[in-house]
């Protein structure tokens, strides 16, 4: 291009305009390189309100946008992107798409749990929750939090159940972490809540509000609120925990639930799906507004996803993610090792096996940002 256009196009588009209305619909690999290019475009690619605004004009940050990315973790820390087309199936391999992350986690023998994922931030936790881990793999930065000894269980309780929840409040641009003790007594139960805002810095003790529970599982996050099942009461039997991350307060659906429910996110709503070995006929997945059922899919016995424990999404053509243990012609049952994806728009219903590991794994859907894993000073990078 001569100069003459070069600057003719210049004189047309303000650096203004190229940041908010180009530059946002870049990939972030692209914009990482682009803050290169002056020290006013560095500050501005690296602010706050350039990746939130990135975030929304991104196809695939809409909750209820087809999934085309998982992160996957193993049992040992390791982690890896796996991407997935409708359109790209030729091969079959799937194993091409799947890409190891090289990231340190700087925890020593400290065992991680993929706890939970949102905008692109993934949150980490140990088994004792000393700390948990805010990483954002696209920009390789994370940041450790401490707990500072928040979640220490009780010496004298009889049974303590440590449950959390990552999530982003948007009407007040936050991303908090909860932890949960459901502390049991001789025959008092309490419920301990802290919570950590990324905003403020800083952890807060609030009220659970409500008869105690004993609340299980790390909470499932829907649009601005965080979901736990609980432990069966005399009183209701099982019940559901919902928090409000904007105004921070407890709600109790009591909904027609199962011992052996689970809970996932499918097309920005929160979905469960039976899995009990007991369950002798048909598995049913349940897409809800809490505690609304809006849409049932049926899947036959015949698929043989006995002990399916996951459900990650939908892709654009309705398939949706499942791991957990399954068997077909070429391999018997490996427990909690197996991505498979089911096709709900055959007739009949199909399941096909993507990716078979060695170890444990738990997914996450992802989904790039530029969002910051921390609040305060300089980063450091995984």
């Amino acid at each position: 291009m001569s100069e003459i256009k070069k600057k003719q196009l210049h004189s047309y588009l303000s650096d203004d305009l190229i940041i908010q209305e180009i530059l946002t619909r870049f990939p972030v690999k692209s914009v990482l390189r682009f803050k290169s290019v002056s020290k006013q475009w560095y500050s501005t690619l690296s602010s706050s309100d350039f990746a939130n605004a990135h975030l929304i004009k991104s196809p695939f940050s809409h909750p209820s946008a087809p999934v085309n990315t998982l992160l996957i973790m193993d049992h040992y820390n390791c982690c890896y992107l796996f991407s997935y087309d409708d359109d790209d199936q030729i091969s079959g391999n799937f194993e091409d798409n799947l890409v190891k992350l090289d990231v340190d986690f700087g925890v020593g023998k400290d065992r991680l749990r993929l706890t939970g994922c949102c905008n692109g931030l993934v949150c980490l936790t140990p088994a004792w929750y000393e700390y948990f881990i805010i990483w954002n793999p696209a920009t390789r930065k994370l940041h450790k939090y401490p707990s500072h000894g928040y979640f220490t269980r009780p010496y004298e309780a009889d049974r303590v159940s440590i449950t959390c929840g990552f999530g982003y409040a948007s009407s007040v641009d936050d991303y908090k972490f909860v932890g949960i003790l459901s502390v049991v007594q001789g025959s008092t139960t309490s419920n301990i809540v802290h919570v950590f805002s990324m905003r403020e810095n800083r952890w807060r003790n609030i009220e659970f509000g409500h008869d105690p529970l004993f609340i299980l599982n790390l909470g499932v996050f829907v649009t601005d609120k965080l979901y736990w099942s609980t432990y069966p009461s005399k009183q209701a039997g099982y019940l559901l925990v919902r928090f409000d991350l904007a105004v921070e307060r407890f709600d109790v659906i009591n909904i027609d639930q199962h011992k052996s429910d689970f809970f996932g996110v499918m097309r920005g709503c929160l979905s469960k799906c039976n899995y009990s070995e007991a369950f002798t006929g048909d598995r049913v997945l349940h897409i809800m507004e809490p505690p609304i059922i809006v849409k049932s899919i049926v899947l036959p016995k015949r698929l043989k996803l006995d002990c399916f424990s996951q459900m990650i999404g939908f892709t654009k053509t309705d398939k949706f993610f499942v791991t957990g243990s399954f068997s077909d012609e070429t391999a018997d049952f490996v427990p909690g090792r197996t991505l498979g994806i089911v096709d709900t728009c055959t007739k009949p219903m199909q399941y096909k096996v993507l990716l078979r590991f060695n170890k444990l794994i738990k997914i996450v859907r992802y989904v790039q940002s530029l969002v910051s894993p921390f609040p305060i000073e300089k980063p450091s990078e995984a």
